[in-house]
């Protein structure tokens, strides 16, 4: 151990040639730094000093493990990274920790005039049970045919297909909409009609759950205003009705939570 850096903080003991070969290597130092010779005092480049030299044995690694070349102003003062304690660095965990598992807020939505939307569905797609029966039959039918009849097993396939889009489209024309201001049922395919109450107008809120459907968990939805005593707006046949009606009852109340 016989050269001494300048100007390298990073480096502040003796190094050997084998410690300025690996540094030179790494990037960790350049060729035209200084350093000096502590046996003769001459001063030298780290060039000269490692010139002719072999790299070092693979057995035999330079003691220095430093990081990656990094840049040091003279006009910012120098400050050693003190290592964490197990205590500091346990507690830097569970602060990580915390930061991931904090539940993400759910994201607000709204209508295209500005309202915000709280509830937004179609009837469920138990309420076309006897369709989605037929279209099952028809996908058996043409699994039992393929084997023997390859024509209409097709013809069994394209009909189940066809039903089933017929089923979606039936589905996807009636939407249920509960925003801050009003309670509204629109349907349609190419013209959209709609119907709506404002919610501080609603006088009653019925629920009807009856026979196997109720059992399945579909209900209906009767909303009535204030100057009607007609129903004047449907949810037929969707999941979780009580829960809409509650919706419904604290938007009233003024609670938006």
């Amino acid at each position: 151990m016989r050269y001494l850096l300048h100007n390298h903080p990073a480096f502040p003991g003796l190094l050997s040639k084998e410690d300025l070969y690996s540094l030179v290597e790494r990037g960790s130092l350049g060729r035209g730094d200084l350093c000096t010779d502590v046996q003769t005092g001459r001063d030298h480049t780290v060039g000269d000093a490692i010139s002719g030299m072999r790299p070092p044995h693979a057995k035999a690694p330079a003691r220095i493990d430093r990081p990656a070349y990094q840049e040091f102003r003279a006009d910012d003062p120098f400050d050693a990274d003190e290592p964490l304690s197990e205590e500091d660095e346990a507690e830097t965990e569970d602060g990580e920790q915390e930061e991931e598992e904090e539940p993400a807020e759910p994201e607000l939505q709204f209508t295209e005039s500005g309202e915000r939307l709280y509830y937004s569905s179609h009837p469920a797609w138990l309420k076309y049970w006897r369709a989605l029966f037929l279209m099952l039959l028809f996908f058996t039918a043409a699994g039992l045919l393929f084997s023997m009849e390859e024509g209409y097993a097709l013809v069994c396939g394209l009909a189940g297909i066809a039903t089933f889009i017929c089923v979606t489209i039936a589905r996807s024309s009636h939407d249920y909409i509960v925003t801050e201001e009003r309670v509204e049922y629109v349907w349609g395919i190419f013209g959209r009609s709609s119907k709506e109450v404002r919610v501080c107008d609603i006088r009653s809120l019925d629920v009807w759950e009856r026979g196997l459907k109720g059992w399945l968990g579909l209900g209906t939805l009767d909303v009535s205003s204030a100057g009607n005593a007609d129903v004047e707006v449907r949810f037929r046949d969707i999941r979780r009705a009580h829960e809409v009606k509650q919706i419904i009852r604290q938007l009233q109340r003024g609670d938006e939570e």
